[in-house]
């Protein structure tokens, strides 16, 4: 009954919204969003470093030897490997998560909805009775 008191109070919006897609839609979902998000907070922390490092970039020795040497080559190489298994480490663990959080929130609606049917039938079992 509490449970039946909290989704008619909004408390279990975030549950219904859940399990509303199926499980290994929401699980990709979030997992997108992970990635998306990464994406964009790497592509906004790289703009904000090369800014901050604008004016102290030699630029005459970029364009007379060029930009990419042996070392700035394995250095762009190295952060992009990092980068790379950062996202992997977070997508796993979104993935994880998400899958836990859908089971979690659908056992809850499952036993909402149980709990709803039962007070239907005894609201139906107490009409039948009033009718007598």
């Amino acid at each position: 009954m509490i449970r039946l008191s909290d989704y008619e109070a909004g408390t279990g919006d975030l549950d219904l919204r859940r399990t509303r897609y199926r499980k290994k839609d929401y699980v990709r979902l979030q997992v997108l969003r992970t990635v998306a998000g990464m994406i964009a907070a790497s592509i906004l922390i790289l703009g904000m470093v090369a800014l901050y490092y604008m004016d102290r970039i030699p630029w005459k020795t970029y364009v007379s030897e060029g930009f990419f040497t042996w070392h700035r080559t394995l250095l762009i190489v190295g952060i992009l490997i990092a980068w790379l298994i950062l996202m992997a480490i977070a997508s796993y663990v979104t993935r994880r998560r998400s899958r836990r959080e859908y089971e979690e929130s659908e056992l809850r609606v499952n036993e909402y909805e149980q709990t709803l049917a039962e007070l239907l039938r005894l609201y139906e079992a107490e009409r039948k009775e009033e009718s007598v």
